[in-house]
C-alpha cells in the first residue's frame, strides 16, 4: 500500500522582504472569490487566498482590520432581528515565523 504524505504547504520566502512584513493566513470565507481577495494600497495590489500563508506589509492588516460588516442578531424565541453586531469581513490570523528574517 503506498504511503500517504501531506501536501506541501506553500510559504512565501522571507528572504528579501522588509523586516516589518508580517505573515498571515486569511480564514475561509464564502465572500472571497476562488482566485483570492484583492487588497490594494497606494496603487499596489495584493492577492490573499484563504488558507495560504502570505507575507504582507502592515498596511494590509490595517485594511483587513477596518473591513467591518454588520450582521443581524436574532431573538431565539421570536426569530426576529433585535439588532446588529459588527464583525470583521475578512478574519485572519498571524503566523509566527519559526525562522528569523535576516537583519
Amino acid at each position: 500500500m503506498p504511503e500517504v504524505t501531506a501536501p506541501p504547504v506553500l510559504k512565501t520566502p522571507s528572504v528579501g522582504l522588509p523586516k516589518d512584513y508580517v505573515r498571515i493566513v486569511l480564514e475561509d470565507n464564502d465572500n472571497i472569490p476562488p482566485t483570492g481577495q484583492p487588497i490594494s494600497i497606494n496603487g499596489r495590489a495584493y492577492i490573499v487566498k484563504p488558507g495560504v500563508e502570505v507575507d504582507v506589509p502592515p498596511a494590509v492588516l490595517e485594511v483587513l482590520d477596518n473591513a467591518i460588516m454588520s450582521t443581524p442578531i436574532m431573538d431565539p424565541q421570536t426569530k426576529r432581528i433585535i439588532g446588529t453586531r459588527d464583525r470583521k469581513r475578512f478574519p485572519y490570523r498571524l503566523v509566527r515565523d519559526e525562522h528569523k528574517r535576516p537583519e
